[in-house]
């Protein structure tokens, strides 16, 4: 295998260096077609093996989202769901219907969990090149890109693709998972829950921190390639761009099939910060990157894996938390809206929890893992999902931290 560093951690290195440039402030992007996004502006990862046949006033502002389509990382669907699954055990649940304030609302489901919670202080994974070589265990002409942290720089990343198709399938299987052209069924050269375990048992051979859970399986085979490939090519949307770059002339071999999984990290039961929806970023200091990881894993063996946001095992550092209740969430909520004059009618309609990985300060490497909660809000009786405001505050302290 190629030892490639020095692309991903100029990459990551400029993506830290535009991200403190911001001043603390939010940086926002734009939308393409029905939500298709790269994951900022970094690494793509998927892991897959193969096999069988077909089958005037003071407003809020706004919370704009935005992609850019690139090869490896193209067409990612922004996933919202009502409250999240994974969260922790819980003994109590209450709902809250009131008004707190002049058009601001809670509507909303509130979990608390059962078992005390801790904060842990951790880092970013450095990743040994040979390890994660061994773990791969296969083609070394495919493409290897570690954070090892050699150059003083680590973002807790990896990304190994077989060739360069790697990243062509990767875009097939978002756009057909975007667009509803293919399924989560098993293929016949190995199931999905093996599939899954097969990714699972890799991970935990490189040491990284929490518990992964399955989020998404896309199955695609030949026939399946051929229908989104015809459907891309008839989409003004994407037509241009990806025949551009060759995506015209791709051809699939009879009897080719391939997983697309996408993973997300929990701890305590609880999940990590993914970036869904996009973070408004409103912290003192600097969030860590989002946690997520995506493998291709086809009857021919992995094609592709994307790791973004790894962290070591948090093991002894670690502090109990006492997360605040219904009360306090009332409160904070109304701190953030208190001097503002809503003219539009704000309701807080979903309530979650999730762990926040922050960057310790004056480290680039460093970080806090807090819980947080997490508030969707619906806008003048519009979905959440379509007005996609979501604040975070710290489950600790009620300080909002997005």
């Amino acid at each position: 295998m190629k030892k490639k560093l020095t692309g991903v951690n100029a990459a990551l290195r400029l993506s830290m260096k535009c991200y403190m440039m911001c001043s603390r402030k939010s940086c926002h992007g734009g939308r393409l077609k029905k939500t298709v996004t790269a994951s900022m502006g970094m690494l793509a990862l998927a892991t897959l093996l193969g096999g069988c046949a077909h089958v005037s006033q003071k407003e809020v502002p706004d919370n704009d989202h935005g992609s850019i389509v690139t090869d490896a990382q193209v067409v990612e669907t922004q996933v919202k769901t009502d409250i999240p699954a994974g969260i922790a055990p819980q003994d109590t649940t209450v709902f809250i219907d009131e008004k707190l304030d002049e058009n601001l609302f809670i509507g909303a489901e509130l979990k608390m969990p059962e078992k005390n919670l801790y904060e842990y202080v951790t880092q970013l994974k450095s990743f040994d090149y040979d390890k994660v070589q061994e773990a791969i265990g296969q083609n070394e002409e495919g493409i290897l890109a570690v954070d090892d942290g050699n150059d003083g720089f680590t973002g807790g990343s990896l990304t190994y693709q077989r060739n360069d198709m790697a990243s062509h399938l990767e875009t097939y299987c978002s756009y057909a998972e975007e667009m509803g052209l293919a399924d989560g069924r098993d293929l016949c050269f190995m199931s999905k829950e093996d599939a899954a375990r097969r990714i699972q048992s890799l991970v935990e051979m490189l040491g990284v921190g929490g518990e992964l859970e399955t989020l998404n399986v896309v199955a695609m085979d030949h026939v399946d390639f051929e229908n989104v490939k015809k459907a891309i090519m008839e989409d003004d949307g994407y037509r241009g761009v990806l025949s551009a770059k060759g995506y015209e002339s791709d051809t699939f071999d009879e009897g080719m099939e391939v997983y697309r999984i996408r993973f997300r990290m929990n701890v305590n039961g609880i999940p990590v910060y993914r970036n869904e929806p996009e973070l408004r970023g409103t912290s003192e200091r600097f969030m860590a990157y989002p946690v997520s990881i995506t493998a291709l894993l086809s009857n021919n063996g992995i094609e592709m894996i994307t790791m973004m946001g790894m962290f070591e095992h948090y093991e002894g550092q670690q502090k109990e938390a006492v997360i605040i209740g219904e009360d306090d969430i009332k409160e904070a909520i109304m701190k953030k809206f208190g001097d503002a004059i809503l003219t539009s009618k704000f309701t807080a309609k979903n309530i979650w929890m999730e762990y926040f990985p922050l960057l310790r300060e004056d480290s680039f490497t460093e970080i806090d893992l807090i819980p947080v909660w997490c508030i969707d809000f619906a806008i003048d009786g519009e979905s959440v999902e379509n007005t996609g405001y979501t604040i975070r505050f710290n489950a600790i302290t009620g300080d909002e931290i997005s």
